[in-house]
């Protein structure tokens, strides 16, 4: 079979608060299957400092390993040949928040000089990049819609369904979902799974992180804009992933 394009997407690194048993599986799979496109699905970084409510003890966190953590992983996996995108996330956005409207002069420069640094970057490899934006923060390829999220609970993946009427492939509330909304031309969805920890200090009473897991997403992309599309995660304690695919 020819006729198609392979897809991997991955989602929810948080920098420095990676997974890192969970990444190394990822590029592990990534050399197997080799996507002809990856797309970096958003909150590359977790800039936990630089959210509007961060406490005093988050400010003072140096961000240097978050920022060469994420460097390090879109570096690594953006390198060659192929369609590369980032979607930025949520919590990449409060970067770009910063170097446009912090009043503290010294802070806003260093977040200027970042987004500079990332940009070029970017554009060293080839990759395309979005902001966090409902209505600009959107990749399609064939039938498919990428975007990081913008609706949260466990009923935001039939929220984006229904808010943007496309078959959509989604991250942000690191969960591993997939749904269906009727509709004479019915809509698919999945959310992937999230490639960081799923347990940190801060959330350690919350039951609804009890759902969060770890995985991504892969697929095939056909040339009428059909797609197959399969999900990355564990069973127990297993990555059991197939990277053949044949016509029968």
């Amino acid at each position: 079979m020819k006729n198609y394009q392979k897809f991997m997407a991955g989602f929810d690194l948080h920098g420095d608060m990676q997974d890192r048993a969970v990444t190394k599986k990822f590029f592990q799979f990534s050399e197997a299957f080799k996507p002809n496109i990856k797309i970096m699905g958003g909150d590359l970084f977790d800039f936990r400092g630089l959210r509007k409510k961060a406490d005093k003890a988050e400010q003072a966190e140096s961000l240097s390993d978050d920022v060469a953590c994420g460097i390090e992983f879109l570096s690594k996996w953006m390198d060659g040949k192929g369609t590369k995108v980032w979607l930025r996330g949520n919590h990449c956005q409060r970067l770009w928040d910063v170097a446009e409207s912090e009043s503290d002069g010294l802070k806003r420069d260093a977040a200027i000089k970042g987004v500079q640094e990332l940009d070029d970057l970017c554009k060293t490899l080839g990759i395309k990049t979005y902001p966090y934006s409902k209505r600009l923060g959107i990749h399609r390829e064939g039938r498919l819609c990428f975007l990081h999220g913008y609706a949260a609970g466990i009923y935001a993946l039939r929220k984006t369904l229904q808010s943007y009427g496309e078959n959509v492939i989604m991250g942000h509330t690191h969960t591993i979902q997939s749904v269906s909304v009727e509709g004479l031309v019915p809509k698919q969805g999945w959310v992937a799974g999230c490639l960081c920890q799923l347990d940190y200090e801060y959330n350690r009473s919350m039951l609804g992180t009890l759902n969060h897991e770890n995985g991504w997403v892969y697929g095939l992309i056909f040339d009428d804009g059909s797609f197959a599309v399969y999900q990355a995660r564990q069973i127990a304690g297993k990555w059991i992933l197939p990277t053949e695919f044949k016509e029968i």
